[in-house]
């Protein structure tokens, strides 16, 4: 009858609850006179009310226990489709199947969940372009992404319980993290970066190695930087060397001549003043591309920038608004903190034009100093080219100057972004790490 001892309990507090008034009832019965026959029957339906009750109490106490048994243990083995009934009202079991119930919902919840972030990480691990190799406590491979596969020429199936010596990279485990190593992958030889974790799978400690090939990618940007340069330098050499050729022929047409009239001296003369204005602008060119080249280091001290600005604001010929804090200091290069601020602010007061004031503002971060730099002119249209050396938008630009305060704001560890504002003109935003 009885499975265990909180079953005993339930039988032990049900007989307490019911006997005492049974026996008393009895009690009465019996101590008062009546006729026999009907104290014995009303003893017989006394005793057949109570062990109905009893019978009737214990198992549907029984048996709601049961029911939530079987509740804690669907959501024990994963199975978290099965709901209690909860009785209307407010009661102890009812509020308890109602609070199983909802865990069961969230549970639900946090499956689909956890389902939905494990499919997001498979994806982002199949497509990420770099290598990524999980091993055990043993040093047994028990995962790889398609980029590992691709690099080691060896498919997952193939990889699994091998170790790193296995496919020659038990280096691996003894190069520190975010290290740079040379190493042959696979069949490839590079220099990679390296990235060591660890986590636990199932209780089970794990290694994580993560590696991607910085000669590819430096390769990529390299490739790419020289496809720019060749493109300006290609653009304004044609520009000065198609004049040149032209004039260079007729001039020796003319030259070839015996009678030369005075005219032709004249055209000759301008000519060759053509031939020199654009080889000098050549030579201006050149001497563009060397200042970008040879940007000493900066040599940088804790100074504060405040009254650097200040004085430089001073002595320009237009007006700028000041907003900045009391003090602001940094590891810096003040005279090529200037050159940048003097480039950008010329440019600002230029887009701008005569009546327009500009902004400069700083801001104090956490980590980093932010100045920024508003004017009210046309914005910038091309974007995407600020950049590259000697593309202007200017009559007489050179397009040196962003190219230069890029290169002093990167030198520096920081990062300068041009922006177009919504109200009209353009932001220049300089982050410099504090």
């Amino acid at each position: 009858m009885f499975n265990g001892p909180f079953e005993k309990r339930i039988f032990t507090t049900v007989l307490w609850a019911i006997l005492p008034s049974y026996f008393l009832a009895l009690f009465l019965l019996w101590y008062i006179d009546s006729i026999f026959y009907l104290q014995a029957l009303v003893t017989i339906f006394l005793s057949a009310i109570v062990g109905f009750s009893f019978h009737h109490f214990y198992y549907d106490l029984k048996d709601q226990f049961i029911s939530l048994s079987n509740l804690v243990e669907a959501l024990n083995i994963g199975d978290f489709s099965l709901r209690g009934k909860a009785e209307s009202g407010q009661s102890g079991h009812s509020d308890l199947i109602r609070q199983v119930n909802k865990l069961a919902d969230s549970l639900t919840t946090a499956r689909y969940d956890f389902k939905e972030s494990q499919l997001l990480l498979a994806k982002v691990i199949k497509q990420i372009k770099v290598a990524i190799i999980a091993c055990d406590q043993q040093g047994k491979i028990t995962m790889v992404n398609p980029e590992t596969e691709l690099l080691l020429g060896l498919s997952e199936s193939k990889l699994r319980h091998k170790t790193l010596k296995d496919v020659n990279l038990g280096q691996l485990t003894e190069l520190k993290s975010n290290s740079i190593e040379k190493l042959t992958v696979g069949s490839r030889t590079a220099r990679w970066h390296i990235f060591k974790d660890g986590f636990r799978d199932q209780g089970q400690q794990h290694s994580l190695y993560i590696f991607s090939d910085l000669d590819l990618l430096l390769s990529q940007q390299e490739q790419e930087a020289w496809k720019n340069l060749v493109r300006v330098l290609s653009h304004e050499i044609n520009n000065s060397l198609a004049p040149i050729i032209s004039l260079a022929s007729t001039l020796d047409k003319l030259t070839a001549r015996s009678d030369i009239e005075l005219e032709d001296k004249e055209d000759i003369q301008s000519g060759l003043k053509i031939i020199q204005d654009r080889a000098t602008s050549l030579k201006h060119f050149l001497a563009g591309y060397r200042v970008l080249t040879h940007l000493p280091q900066p040599q940088c001290k804790r100074v504060d920038i405040i009254p650097v600005i200040e004085q430089l604001v001073s002595l320009l010929n237009y007006p700028v608004n000041l907003r900045v804090p009391e003090q602001a200091e940094l590891m810096i290069d003040i005279a090529q903190l200037e050159q940048c601020l003097i480039n950008l602010l010329k440019n600002a007061h230029e887009a701008s034009g005569k009546n327009s004031e500009i902004d400069l503002l700083i801001k104090n971060k956490a980590n980093q100093l932010v100045i920024y730099i508003l004017d009210k002119g046309p914005g910038i249209q091309n974007l995407d080219n600020v950049f590259v050396p000697l593309f202007t938008t200017k009559t007489q630009g050179t397009g040196i100057g962003l190219s230069l305060c890029k290169q002093i704001i990167e030198g520096h560890q920081g990062q300068l972004r041009l922006s177009n504002r919504a109200e009209g003109g353009c932001q220049v935003e300089i982050n410099l790490p504090k």
